[in-house]
């Protein structure tokens, strides 16, 4: 097989694969994961059931599919952000911005809608969480650099405090998605308290 027609075939398959994972999330956003069958997917796709099974064996798997796809544009977007300052204060306000300016889009929305009627198995629950944990690396690489150039306190501790960082931020989700708050919102309430805290200086 020449390599112009493997490239093609490839090709041909990833097409397929991203054809097979917006049908699943468009279904499983209006019915569920329980009431959308693998025939139903196949359907929706315009695929063969056989075609439909060399790539996912059950719709659950084609949702997750979704969630690392989308934790691979989220993940890039946050090596750009960051790649775009020098200075440690400046990434992380970039991450928080970008993380929000995400969960604020459309491509989000559809995403988490399908997300939260899904009804996940244990196994499953446990693969997003895993997944999830990548979009933490940003924020604890730049508290990281931050301790150590001096522009954050010294007793952070980068990966505690990322983690909860990314938590903070991630708890902004649900209120944007809904509407009930802009990104530009979130954003000035979240860097309030990055910046200022909670305690008055002195206390």
């Amino acid at each position: 097989m020449s390599q112009a027609w493997q490239s093609a075939v490839e090709t041909h398959k990833a097409r397929y694969r991203e054809q097979i994972i917006d049908a699943a999330i468009e279904l499983i956003a209006d019915d569920g994961v329980t009431k959308t069958s693998m025939a139903k997917l196949a359907q929706h796709a315009g695929v063969g059931r056989a075609t439909l099974y060399k790539y996912f064996p059950d719709v659950e798997s084609a949702l997750l599919a979704h969630v690392g796809r989308e934790i691979d544009v989220c993940e890039a977007r946050l090596d750009e952000v960051i790649a775009e300052h020098e200075d440690p204060l400046e990434q992380l306000r970039a991450c928080v911005r970008a993380l929000l300016d995400y969960f604020a889009s459309r491509q989000h929305r559809v995403g988490w809608a399908s997300l939260d009627k899904a009804d996940l198995s244990a196994k499953a629950m446990a693969t997003l969480r895993e997944e999830m944990t990548r979009l933490h690396k940003a924020i604890i690489a730049t508290l990281r650099d931050g301790i150590a150039a001096g522009r954050m306190r010294k007793e952070l501790d980068s990966q505690r405090h990322g983690k909860l960082v990314f938590k903070m931020v991630a708890s902004m989700q649900e209120d944007i998605t809904v509407g009930a708050l802009s990104a530009d919102e979130a954003m000035d309430t979240i860097w309030l308290l990055l910046s200022h805290g909670v305690l008055h200086q002195g206390r």
